[in-house]
């Protein structure tokens, strides 16, 4: 489905809150008589409004700091003897220069929120001084949440005659606040002297530096990929604030898709610069329809990593020996005979799905996930081949269980494989998760960066058993984490047709559950060997039972998810 169609307002809305926009309100003095309020509250929080979401801004400045352009969001105004205030006149090449005219007298910093505001999901950051928000103090704070860092401010210089310039290179404070689960927005004029190996320093340790060209898109570069966005053709009036809100709609809709922030972005950008200040923005209804409109599409250049998105499934049941790992290991091999290109990730500390297709020897030392999740590694240097045709592996070995505990103290960690599969989905169909028989945080990951759940069942008394529990945690996971997450099915495994238990707990299943599959999976002891040859079922015994029903099952998830042979 076309992505535009599919980000409609309460998606957006339900993504995004809370999101917290901290930064200073300007005041912008173009002649002795004429300011406006500038800063990236006043433009983010116009972007954010305009897409349906309610925005708690945390600001600074004199008691009658211009607060008309925030509102319908919720503002706490730290009280201070000066508002930050800017003199902002144009060269004769029709260039802007700013003049620091006054400053607050300290900076903001996460103590001064009101203790009644919610833990924000998202934080929008909007550094205009390099020292003008204390960032760490909200790292300390929310460890869990979003960060999204409009990093102009970072690389100002405020020169003796009090006028405002620009570093050649990434200046230390921006480098210290680059960190794992961090995007950085800035323009390429602030980037303008740096070096390929300033850049390259900056995106090693972000998840994400976006470097907006004006008329000419954006670039965005993550550790694994490098991606090219043309801008959407706009009549310029006023290019104050457009990063900024190019910067608010990519954040606010992020969390949908990496399409549809970056369409989103691109369409609120075009319309920031048709406006002079920060005049309200149009609703998403009428971008979208500029955005449909085959004039102005935007393009995606380069990789191409933006169109093509894997459909991404998580195999999972907190419930031990139901074939979990069988089933992600033979669904994994029989669509990539078929065609498609798979990556199995084996999320399970046991590594069965690891040495099954490698070996165990080799699987003892496979720690690609634990590289990846933990220490931040790229996913797209660990990835393993494997013998069976179309498929790869991001393995796992027993060091993959330290995880869970290490996990607790990173921040974003529901997020950490999300984003590391993010870099690789446009090189694959399919992606499928093989989860641990657990509901911790490798499980939570999964769900997270998932598009679907496939549950495997045990056809036994208990198949039930536990059953209520993943259904709770998917439903947390998808109010909360992942809005996109729905159940593709229920396969019933380790079918005994010669057992009248099985055709009543069967019976039982299809009454209660109408996304079961067809296919039920029997007891196989070919099942159980192919493992142990270091060869998937449909290599070891196509002929055989297990192999049939398995293929029969990887049909029947192709027609669910509509894929293209």
């Amino acid at each position: 489905m076309e992505e535009l169609d599919r980000l409609n307002m309460s998606e957006v809305s339900h993504a995004a809150e809370p999101v917290l926009i901290v930064g200073l309100v300007t005041r912008d003095m173009f002649s002795a008589n004429e300011s406006t309020p500038g800063g990236v509250p006043s433009y983010a929080g116009r972007t954010v409004a305009a897409l349906g979401v309610r925005a708690n801004i945390l600001t600074i400045g004199c008691r009658d700091l211009d607060r008309s352009a925030l509102v319908g969001h919720t503002v706490r105004i730290v009280e201070d003897s000066e508002t930050l205030t800017f003199r902002i006149d144009q060269t004769p090449t029709g260039e802007r220069s700013l003049r620091l005219v006054n400053r607050p007298t300290r900076a903001l910093c996460a103590s001064d929120l009101p203790e009644e505001w919610p833990n924000p999901k998202n934080i929008i950051f909007g550094p205009l001084l390099p020292d003008d928000i204390d960032i760490e103090s909200f790292y300390s704070r929310f460890p869990d949440s979003k960060m999204w860092i409009i990093g102009q401010g970072l690389q100002r210089t405020i020169e003796n005659d009090q006028s405002i310039g620009m570093n050649s290179s990434p200046t230390d404070r921006l480098r210290q606040l680059c960190r794992s689960g961090v995007t950085i927005f800035l323009s390429s004029s602030e980037t303008s002297g740096w070096s390929e190996s300033d850049m390259d320093e900056l995106v090693a340790s972000c998840e994400l530096v976006v470097v907006t060209n004006g008329d000419q898109g954006a670039d965005l570069r993550s550790r694994d990929a490098s991606y090219t966005v043309d801008a959407i053709p706009a009549r310029a009036v006023d290019a104050t604030g457009a990063g900024d809100s190019f910067a608010a709609a990519f954040a606010i809709t992020r969390e949908i898709s990496l399409v549809a922030a970056v369409k989103t972005a691109v369409g609120y950008g075009a319309m920031a610069v048709e406006k002079s200040g920060p005049a309200p923005m149009p609703r998403w209804p009428e971008v979208r329809s500029m955005l449909r409109d085959s004039k102005v599409k935007s393009q995606v250049s380069g990789k191409n990593h933006l169109e093509k998105q894997a459909v991404i499934i998580a195999i999972a049941n907190q419930k031990g020996g139901v074939g979990k790992t069988t089933t992600a290991v033979s669904i994994s091999a029989i669509l990539g005979e078929m065609g498609l290109q798979v990556l199995l990730v084996d999320s399970d500390p046991q590594a069965n799905a690891t040495s099954s297709l490698i070996g165990r020897e080799a699987s003892e030392s496979s720690d690609a996930l634990y590289r990846v999740l933990i220490e931040g590694e790229g996913a797209s240097t660990l990835l393993a081949a494997t013998q069976s045709s179309g498929l790869s592996l991001l393995g796992s070995s027993t060091a993959l269980a330290g995880a869970e505990i290490e996990l607790v103290g990173i921040m974003a960690r529901e997020t950490r494989l999300k984003s590391a599969l993010f870099s690789v989905q446009s090189d694959f169909d399919v992606i499928i998760i093989d989860c641990p028989p657990a509901l911790g945080l490798l499980t939570i990951n999964a769900l997270v960066a998932a598009n679907f759940v496939l549950i495997p069942l045990q056809c036994e008394y208990f198949a039930l058993e536990g059953l209520s529990s993943l259904q709770e945690t998917i439903k947390l996971v998808t109010e909360n984490l992942n809005s996109e997450l729905k159940i593709l099915g229920i396969v019933l495994t380790m079918v005994d047709n010669r057992a009248n238990l099985a055709a009543e707990v069967e019976r039982e299943v299809r009454s209660r559950f109408a996304a079961t599959f067809e296919s039920v999976i029997p007891r196989s002891v070919r099942l159980a060997e192919a493992p142990s040859h270091m060869q998937t079922i449909s290599d070891y015994a196509p002929d055989s039972a297990g192999a049939i029903a398995y293929n029969s099952l990887a049909i029947e998830v192709i027609e669910r998810l509509d894929l293209k042979l």
